[in-house]
């Protein structure tokens, strides 16, 4: 039920602009309750699009989530005079809208005192109910209900703005999917490590999952070394593993090519370690007249390799390329990679490469077929949605975007590829599998947050509605 773009069931119609609608993802079972609208939204037509708006955003941002994911309202549609309160009749007179907003919701996210008063007919201090989850009855349902502080109160108070971004944590962990965890698949740099240095808690969530004995795969997109210096790489930052954890689209790409191309030449634009193992590998590696031309991310390339490749492709050979990144990720920034190649060399010689890497489904099953689990049981986290995320995607496997990397939180609104869940970092993982595997409803999270001395809240709030 929405009030009418006319409505006059109370004097706030004197004075608006536009009636406010609620804003955001009516499915997604979470709904977020303001005050009443302000002069922007009051001029917009949509709830926290102000100062408060952008502080709320950044809040969920920071914990992997948007308003798209959850729907926000407010306890009244019409902006009070001066921004003031809105009164105990002015939300009397929008009580029918709200509770058609909230009564089939898992989660009810009360913004401020107002929310409060309203929906727990509470009028004590903040401080003794935020982040303090309740029941409370809507239309003859039970709906939880999570108290916390108005965007607006975090402006001059650390502890608003702390208990806020509590809230945030809270509502993210309700955002995330049950996942099954058969299997994980981990993208190095960006999300392990970033430049030389272990990324904060990756360490122990590696052995989280020995612990757990959660089979898992390094994969990484870098083809400019071969996989036993990833491994050493690791090892040096205090990781467990071995060159049998790691496999690169380097790695990949030889097995393809033993097992789709056997017995064909190939002219490598690689890094002579990379050859190297190319060549262990048992691959026939010429100078002249190669079937194929393989391009990997090769910091040893010269005018001479480029220009002989391009000859070669002229000349009929197939191309091949690891990976499709346009740039490495650095310590402090980053370094071209093979993308832009790939591009001229499809342009100047009217051919199309085959893709081994990421976002290529095929390294995904490699390693999925290493671990023993079926790719849909399996776990892809990453750093990029264009090669990681989509990747997963593209297999059907389920994803964790990791904020760690290149990726932040604007990006993931802009972009149409979806992961399954959304972390800070791999450090936040383990929790997600905790949820995961325990399959508790919405009450057994919270129960332990439920306390006796709220249960004349609750009576009220049953009353009430």
């Amino acid at each position: 039920m929405r009030p009418d773009p006319d409505c006059s069931l109370c004097d706030l119609c004197k004075g608006r602009t536009q009636v406010v609608y609620p804003d955001g993802n009516p499915d997604s079972g979470i709904v977020f309750v303001g005050e009443g609208p302000g002069e922007n939204e009051d001029i917009q037509g949509r709830p926290f699009v102000g100062r408060s708006g952008k502080i709320l955003a950044d809040a969920m941002a920071r914990h992997g989530f948007s308003r798209a994911d959850v729907l926000i309202t407010n306890t009244v549609k019409c902006r009070p005079p001066g921004n003031r309160d809105p009164t105990p009749e002015e939300m009397a007179a929008c009580g029918g809208f709200l509770r058609s907003e909230i009564r089939d919701a898992r989660l009810v996210v009360g913004l401020g005192k107002s929310a409060c008063r309203d929906l727990l007919c509470y009028d004590g201090p903040m401080a003794d109910i935020v982040n303090r989850p309740v029941m409370i009855r809507v239309d003859g349902k039970d709906v939880e209900f999570l108290p916390t502080y108005h965007p607006a109160a975090t402006i001059y108070s650390k502890v608003a703005r702390a208990g806020l971004d509590e809230a945030m944590r809270m509502v993210a962990e309700r955002l995330r999917p049950k996942m099954r965890f058969g299997g994980v698949m981990l993208d190095l740099d960006g999300t392990i490590y970033k430049g030389g240095a272990p990324i904060p808690g990756a360490k122990e969530f590696i052995a989280f999952l020995k612990d757990r004995g959660i089979p898992f795969v390094f994969l990484t997109n870098n083809s400019s070394r071969a996989r036993g210096f990833y491994a050493r790489k690791l090892s040096d930052m205090g990781f467990d593993v071995s060159p049998e954890d790691v496999l690169t689209s380097m790695t990949a790409t030889i097995r393809f090519l033993i097992s789709e191309r056997f017995g064909r030449s190939i002219y490598p634009v690689a890094a002579p370690d990379v050859v190297d193992e190319m060549e262990a590998a048992g691959l026939d590696i010429v100078d002249e007249h190669p079937d194929i031309v393989v391009l990997t991310f090769d910091r040893t390339i010269t005018y001479e390799k480029i220009n002989k490749a391009f000859h070669f492709l002229r000349d009929g050979a197939e191309l091949i390329a690891t990976h499709p990144d346009d740039v490495c990720p650095t310590e402090d920034s980053y370094d071209i990679d093979i993308g832009p190649f790939i591009r001229m060399f499809e342009q100047m010689c009217q051919t199309k490469a085959l893709i081994i890497g990421k976002p290529n489904r095929l390294m995904l099953e490699m390693a999925s077929r290493e671990m023993g689990v079926d790719p849909s049981d399996a776990v892809m986290v990453g750093d990029r949605l264009y090669t990681d995320i989509a990747m997963a995607c593209n297999a059907g496997t389920q994803s964790i975007l990791v904020l760690s990397g290149e990726t932040d939180a604007s990006m993931l609104e802009g972009s149409g590829i979806r992961p399954t869940a959304v972390l800070a970092s791999v450090a936040d993982i383990p929790d997600l599998v905790e949820h995961s595997s325990c399959r508790r409803g919405p009450i057994q999270l919270y129960a332990l947050f439920i306390y006796a001395s709220r249960v004349y809240t609750l009576s009220r709030a049953r009353a009430r509605n």
